[in-house]
């Protein structure tokens, strides 16, 4: 009796214990979800989650809250560049058309004078390269039109109209001065010591009877200051009687001075175009040939006209230089 009654006593107690049914944990886990997505931020503030911490089954993800990170680069309309190719074809930006083209962005021709792009169609057609580099596109302003012009200006000279023809104008001044240099040089070693001695004046001549240069110490042996006042003086006068003239007219060529004594400047554009040409192509010649006999005589100490006498004397004497040499 008394083991009855102690049993019947304990019923209540040992409930806590036990399991309840289905009807009641469906009931405790609808309770929870309810209070659980009543605590979930606002829906109008999206959730990213670019590592995956939420679970599958997490509130968050239930309800929809849980946004992909990529959805930030749409939203914003910007562009993704993948030089490296990291983005897969199936990715969600290769399907939504965010991948673009590295290229695209800088709208830049794309130039292949060494063949390297097997695919043709990767490479600009309408660039023009240079007749003189043609590993570089063709300068702008040098349309091949000019005397001269082979689309050589690698350091861009002739930016616009203004310095194209500036650079024009200088160049054929130290065309036509170098090339009267080319024929002053060897002929004032050949015969400057004659005519001095003839008209009984120092000579000017450096050391080893090479033409006085900034390579050598010839220009020490010029008068001072009468020498230098006298070509100061008249370089002066010459280019300020040139900028007078350009204040006044506009020459289209800059090298037409009005001198063509025997017409030899043709009388068609085809001959005058020719003869343009010539006088560039043997400036620039004559440009390279003082710089290299400045050069050739401070290096061997010597003067040109005994180093390559055979170009320069007779040739008996020349025979006999190379000889005893």
């Amino acid at each position: 009796m008394k083991i009855s009654s102690l049993c019947l006593a304990s019923l209540p107690l040992t409930a806590a214990f036990v399991p309840q049914g289905n009807n009641g944990a469906a009931m405790t886990k609808n309770s929870l979800q309810a209070e659980s997505v009543s605590t979930l931020p606002s829906p109008t503030k999206p959730i990213f989650d670019p590592l995956g911490l939420y679970a599958e089954d997490s509130p968050e993800r239930m309800a929809g809250l849980i946004k992909p990170l990529e959805s930030s680069a749409v939203q914003y309309n910007k562009e993704v560049q993948d030089p490296l190719g990291l983005y897969p074809v199936n990715s969600p930006e290769r399907i939504d058309g965010i991948i673009k083209a590295l290229e695209s962005s800088y709208n830049k021709d794309v130039v292949d004078p060494l063949r390297l792009y097997q695919d043709a169609s990767q490479v600009s057609s309408e660039v023009q390269m240079s007749a003189s580099l043609p590993f570089v596109p063709r300068p702008a302003m040098l349309d091949g039109t000019l005397p001269g012009d082979r689309g050589f200006d690698p350091l861009n000279f002739s930016s616009d109209a203004s310095a194209l023809q500036w650079q024009r104008k200088a160049e054929v001044k130290h065309a036509r001065l170098a090339m009267l240099a080319a024929v002053g040089w060897p002929v004032a070693e050949l015969l400057h010591k004659d005519i001095a001695s003839a008209f009984d004046l120092p000579i000017l001549l450096a050391s080893g009877d090479r033409v006085p240069s900034i390579l050598n110490d010839g220009l020490s042996h010029a008068s001072f200051p009468a020498f230098w006042i006298a070509i100061i003086t008249a370089a002066a006068v010459i280019e300020i009687q040139e900028s007078v003239e350009a204040n006044l007219s506009c020459k289209l060529n800059p090298s037409d001075k009005g001198f063509d004594p025997i017409n030899l400047g043709g009388k068609t554009m085809e001959q005058k175009h020719f003869m343009h040409e010539a006088e560039l192509f043997n400036g620039r010649l004559g440009m390279l040939a003082i710089t290299g006999f400045a050069i050739q005589e401070w290096f061997l100490n010597s003067a040109v006209v005994d180093q390559i006498p055979i170009f320069f004397k007779p040739l008996n004497v020349a025979m006999e230089q190379l000889m005893n040499a």
